[in-house]
């Protein structure tokens, strides 16, 4: 049993564990998510919880707090949701962020979130094959674990370049509807391109622990 194919194991399930708290982010676990609105229109920020209105953006719904003496309010998780379902929090109007284009290009870009939910898939499988390959299943199990994680490393980077771009998207347009930065960067997009990193990781662990093995191998072979 390897030492490379232990660190591969844990390489992939400590990415898996990040995938799924990304995936799973509000309205699940509510201190994770990608974008923090201020709908006062002030500057936003992520320190402790904000003493005015915001809303966080997450994969399959937002958590909103107005200030209202309700608390932290959240959306049904789906695929793809509208800025505007907080109504159902307030008696009134919603504030104008909510309502305007950046309630639009929330609704349009939402739905694409949804590849947080493919990596995650893809990074299971990995580990599945990982665990299988470090329990001693013939080679093929640590060559599928090298594809997958490899696979699934490729679609982390392409999903952390579309955080990347909603992230910004959505700011332009709160910016220009509040003439501040009421938007700021959540921890989900960084824990997004830490899984990306440690799938890119494990099939170079697993590739060194083979060429060591074959090395050593040669080196210690009996002379007849």
């Amino acid at each position: 049993m390897g030492c490379d194919k232990i660190l591969g194991v844990a390489s992939i399930a400590a990415a898996a564990v990040l995938l799924g708290l990304v995936a799973f982010d509000v309205p699940y676990f509510k201190s994770v998510y990608f974008l923090r609105i201020d709908l006062a229109g002030a500057a936003a920020s992520t320190a402790g919880s904000p003493a005015t209105p915001y809303v966080d953006l997450g994969v399959l719904g937002f958590c909103t707090d107005l200030q209202n003496g309700l608390g932290l309010q959240c959306s049904p998780p789906k695929i793809g949701y509208s800025l505007s379902e907080a109504s159902q929090f307030i008696n009134g109007s919603l504030p104008g962020i909510l309502t305007s284009g950046v309630n639009v290009a929330a609704a349009a870009l939402t739905k694409a979130l949804v590849l947080h939910l493919a990596a995650l898939a893809i990074a299971l499988g990995a580990f599945v094959f990982a665990l299988l390959a470090l329990l001693g299943v013939p080679c093929i199990a640590e060559c599928c674990a090298d594809c997958f994680s490899g696979f699934a490393g490729a679609t982390g980077f392409v999903v952390f370049v579309f955080d990347l771009a909603f992230f910004f998207l959505i700011k332009k347009r709160v910016d220009a509807e509040s003439h501040a930065s009421s938007a700021v960067m959540g921890n989900a997009i960084w824990l997004t391109l830490a899984a990306m990193i440690l799938l890119f990781i494990t099939p170079i662990l697993f590739l060194v622990g083979r060429c060591c093995s074959g090395v050593g191998k040669v080196a210690y072979k009996p002379l007849k």
